[in-house]
């Protein structure tokens, strides 16, 4: 059955080279650039074996473990069909574990994965000329090419279910926010830093922790060196748990029945793929609410641009570069915590359904902070990786994590107080976010200023040492991350809680502030 299978795979992936000329075109095109990325990669990887022992080590493990990762996340950015999808022999009288071994075994037969082949042969052969036994460096080769196959069919069934679903869109958002606060950091670090005198401290430590992982064990084996037990284990662990979870996966597939064409168009996006709670659909509706509404879209806006708007004054003053660059980071945290400090008054007129649901004020609370965690995470990601490129402050990374957690944390509780205790009015739905209504009162002055300033009071115990840090004096790196955790973590528990008890007690008040224009 196996070599039938692979027969099959073989066959649909020739196919594009006996269809139309288009057709054949762009899969000669495909093929090409397929081949020249492959031969880069291994020219380079075999350049390796030139450069120190710990640089090439460093090198083949990130490298190795980017390439697992894409394995598995590339199934969800394709529309295509699985073709060795095992719901398809489910109608057929074959077992479960035969499926399951084939369609691995064809999953070799793939471009993709030929080129991946070829890139770990050069990295074994790096590897063997540092010292890691030729035996070894083969075995560290078809271990992380197994993991290749066996990471993509384990990708592809996971990407089916969540288009069944009907939440391919909002998969690819919340991987395209993954994806952004991982490859901007690690492109600045490895753009900043300098390369000549082997890998540095961070890249050393960062492989190390990968070679232990599903993600980096594989490429670990293959430039291990004379120590190999440890990455050999954690390889083997990886394919045995691997294998079985697509055993397992296969095994569902041949009991569930698979769902009718209704079912897969019945998709709740962002609903569907949330907690099933009040919090959890509030954070939903928040989420849809941010992303096409532009008066939160002119808010996210303006916080990079004030963040920077303060670098070209202190320059023209004088101020030292490496100084100017660590401005940034603290406002747009700060900011970002900010924003929401009204959000409750954006529900305008359709504020009364949503309080006469009976939703509990921690809900409520909780629920709002969804969108702009979603939208801080890759912001705050690259305004941390950009800081500690221009300020050369990669030694000290966890100081600038704490900073921006005091920041981000503390107003995000803050603001949960705010926005039920003093909401004002605000541009109504469709209207300029420049146009804004007239208000009695200074509320709608006094409340964001009062809740920006205690932001940034909150964070100077926070931001006093990190600046001592970086400036070469002071307590260590992980005091002030811990220490800003702390605050803004415990800001940010008292703020909800808070703000869900002035939520409960004058709801019913709230809805004025929704009619007002």
């Amino acid at each position: 059955m196996a070599a039938h299978v692979v027969r099959l795979r073989l066959a649909a992936a020739l196919n594009p080279f006996r269809s139309a000329w288009r057709g054949r075109i762009a899969a000669v095109l495909v093929l090409l650039a397929t081949a020249v990325a492959a031969g880069a990669a291994a020219v380079a990887a075999l350049a390796l074996a030139g450069a120190p022992g710990e640089t090439a080590r460093v090198a083949i493990v990130c490298a190795g473990s980017l390439v697992v990762a894409g394995f598995f996340l590339a199934p969800f950015a394709s529309s295509r069909p699985d073709t060795l999808d095992p719901a398809a022999f489910a109608v057929l009288p074959l077992s479960p574990a035969h499926v399951a071994s084939s369609s691995a075994i064809a999953g070799l037969v793939s471009l993709p994965i030929l080129a991946v082949v070829c890139v770990d042969i050069a990295c074994a052969v790096t590897g063997a000329a540092h010292g890691t036994p030729p035996g070894v460096a083969a075995s560290g080769a078809a271990m992380h090419a197994l993991t290749c196959v066996l990471a993509a069919r384990i990708g592809y069934l996971l990407a089916v279910r969540v288009r069944m679903g009907g939440r391919s869109s909002e998969g690819a958002a919340l991987g395209g926010i993954l994806a952004l606060a991982i490859v901007v950091p690690a492109v600045a670090y490895a753009l900043s830093e300098s390369w000549h005198a082997g890998a540095p401290a961070l890249a050393r430590a960062v492989a190390d922790a990968l070679a232990v992982t599903p993600l980096g064990a594989g490429a670990a084996v293959m430039s291990s060196g004379a120590a190999p037990t440890a990455p050999l284990i954690a390889a083997g662990a990886t394919l045995i748990a691997l294998a079985l979870a697509w055993w397992l996966a296969v095994r569902r597939a041949f009991s569930a029945p698979p769902a009718s064409r209704s079912q897969q168009q019945a998709g709740l996006g962002w609903l569907g793929l949330l907690p099933r709670t009040a919090a959890g659909m509030i954070g939903a509706r928040g989420i849809l609410y941010w992303a096409t509404d532009v008066r939160h879209l002119a808010n996210v806006a303006i916080v990079p641009v004030a963040g920077l708007a303060p670098v070209v004054p202190l320059l023209i003053a004088g101020v030292p570069a490496d100084i100017a660059a660590l401005v940034p980071l603290p406002i747009i945290a700060g900011f970002l915590g900010w924003i929401a400090h009204n959000d409750l008054a954006y529900d305008s007129e359709a504020l009364w359904l949503h309080l006469v649901s009976g939703v509990r004020g921690v809900s409520d609370r909780a629920g709002r902070l969804v969108p702009i965690t979603l939208i801080a995470i890759p912001m705050l990601s690259a305004a941390i990786a950009l800081t500690a490129s221009f300020a050369g402050a990669w030694d000290h990374l966890p100081t600038l994590i704490g900073v921006a957690l005091a920041l981000f944390l503390s107003g995000l509780g803050l603001s949960s107080i705010s926005s039920a205790a003093w909401p004002y009015a605000v541009a109504r739905p469709g209207d300029s976010p420049f146009r804004q209504p007239q208000r009695i009162g200074a509320r709608g002055a006094i409340a964001p200023g009062i809740v920006l300033l205690a932001t940034f009071a909150i964070a100077v115990p926070t931001m006093i040492p990190a600046f001592a840090v970086l400036t070469g004096s002071g307590v260590r790196d992980e005091e002030v991350l811990l220490r800003g955790a702390l605050t803004g973590v415990g800001v940010l528990i008292v703020g909800v809680l808070l703000g869900a008890l002035v939520f409960d007690r004058r709801g019913h008040r709230l809805v004025e502030v929704g009619r007002a224009a």
